[in-house]
Formats: structure tokens, sequence, C-alpha cells
């Protein structure tokens, strides 16, 4: 049973970079949580650093990293270059945050409905997707699958759903062990990857607090929709995102969607807040 004074809320990381603006990011991103699911936001964030208005959280923590920023390939303006993401610190969420209940989200994840709403008090303690949608297609997108025999089902923490107890501090303390082991783990599973994920961390940690199964961590009541690059939006209005995709335009109507293009997020900044800050 969850308790009257049981508090409830959303968590962002943001820390800028020389190529993105995490925290103007992250203001859309809480301005749509606000509006669809009426609960306070938190940003987490380097304090010394900021520059950008944040009157819009309900409380802003000081959180200093001290881990080395994690350099991606990433596409801009259709070119790729190497990023560095400021998105290591992301398994602090239990400690740092102010809930009971928790919906942690990626500042450029878009909010069109309030159906995550739908989490709170949830019997399970943690709720956190394995599978994804892209836009244009039906089919799930094939390079975030399985990336090799005997790797686990990746995790997407763009969201995750958390409450704050044993077993999910077991989760979160034991994903810290398989970040700091990450050489180990990554061969261990197979990863492809050559660069630090969240994802994969997530995925190791449950695979294994599973029983070496599939299955430990139960999806939320949201698909996982990502948009990449070089897909842009060509129309934004109240709970509609138009994308262009390689195929065709696609309209997303009251679905969230993971705007992994995220320069798209800062463009169409001003639009944002007009529908609905």
């Amino acid at each position: 049973m969850t308790s009257q004074n049981n508090t409830k809320g959303v968590l962002l990381f943001a820390n800028n970079n020389p190529d993105f603006n995490y925290v103007k990011q992250a203001t859309v991103c809480a301005t749509l949580a606000k509006h669809y699911l009426n609960v306070p936001v938190a940003l987490i964030t380097n304090k010394d650093e900021l520059t950008d208005d944040v009157s819009i959280f309900d409380h802003v923590i000081d959180y200093k990293s001290t881990a080395e920023a994690n350099v991606r390939p990433f596409y801009i303006d259709g070119k790729p270059k190497q990023i560095q993401w400021h998105n290591v610190d992301r398994l602090m969420a239990y400690d740092l945050s102010p809930f009971d209940e928790t919906i942690l989200l990626d500042s450029d994840y878009i909010i069109q409905n309030d159906v995550l709403g739908q989490v709170w008090g949830n019997n399970n303690p943690m709720l956190m997707n394995t599978g994804t949608r892209v836009p244009a297609g039906a089919q799930e997108h094939v390079t975030e699958r399985v990336v090799a025999d005997g790797f686990p089902l990746v995790h997407w923490f763009t969201v995750m759903y958390f409450k704050k107890c044993k077993e999910t501090l077991q989760w979160f303390e034991f994903a810290k062990f398989v970040k700091a082991n990450h050489n180990f783990y990554k061969k261990t599973f197979r990863s492809p990857y050559h660069y630090y994920r969240n994802d994969v961390t997530a995925a190791i940690a449950s695979h294994i607090l599973g029983g070496f199964e599939d299955g430990y961590m139960k999806p939320l009541p949201v698909r996982q929709v990502n948009s990449y690059p070089p897909e842009q939006i060509l129309q934004l209005d109240y709970g509609k995102i138009v994308l262009q995709t390689d195929d065709y335009p696609v309209l997303l109507k009251n679905t969230n969607v993971h705007l992994v293009n995220k320069t798209e997020i800062e463009k169409h900044y001003d639009r944002f807040m007009e529908l609905y800050a």
C-alpha cells in the first residue's frame, strides 16, 4: 500500500556540454511532465556551471560528478562527431531523488499524454522497458534488440519508475558494481559497444539479479519509441509531433517519444514553451 504522505515526482539529470544545452532540454521535459503528470520535478545538475533559468524545477539538486565524460559518436547536421556525454552518474538517482516514488527521465524525452501517471503506487518496485520501436516502422529497431547471443535484452534507461525500498536499493547498488567492473561484464556478455551505456549496465544487472534470465524488470505502461537522427520535427502542435523520417512524415499523436536527435528540442524550444508553459 502507498501512504497518503508518499511523495512522488519526476527526476532529471542535466549538465551542458559544448554541443547540447541539456538544461534547456530538461526545461522542456519538465514543462511537459508538469502539464501531463501534474507532479513536481527535480533537476540534478552542477550548480556552479548553471547559466540557464531553472525556475520551472521544484528541486535543484547540486551534484558534482567526479567521473570522466562518456565519449560517444553522434550525428549533428548529418555528420558524425565524437560527443562528450555527462550521463554516467545516472545510477545515483536512487541516492539523490527527493521522492518516495520517482519517474526518472532522459532530458530528451517528450511526454504527450498522462499514461505514465499510471505507475504511481505500482506493486512492482521498478519498471523499465526492454523493447523499442521507431516512428516509421512497426518492427523493433533491429540494432537495439539482442546485441549478441547470450546477451540480455537492452533495458531502456530513458524512462524508469522506481520506489524507495530494499529491492530497488539492491538493484541500484548492484548496477553500480556492474558499472565499476564494466570491462569485465562487457567481455562476459559480449557487448559490441566500445563505450559505456547505462542501458547495457541496467540490462546486465537485471539479468543477473533475475537468475540469468530476462523478465526481472517489468515494462512501463508506455512503449519506448525512439526517433533517431537525422529525423526532424516538421510540425509541433498540442499533443502532436510530425517527424520527417527516412521513409515519410510520421504523426505521433498523444504518444511519448525519445527524441534522440536532441538538437530538435532546442530548435523548437520556443514553440514547446508557447504550447505548454
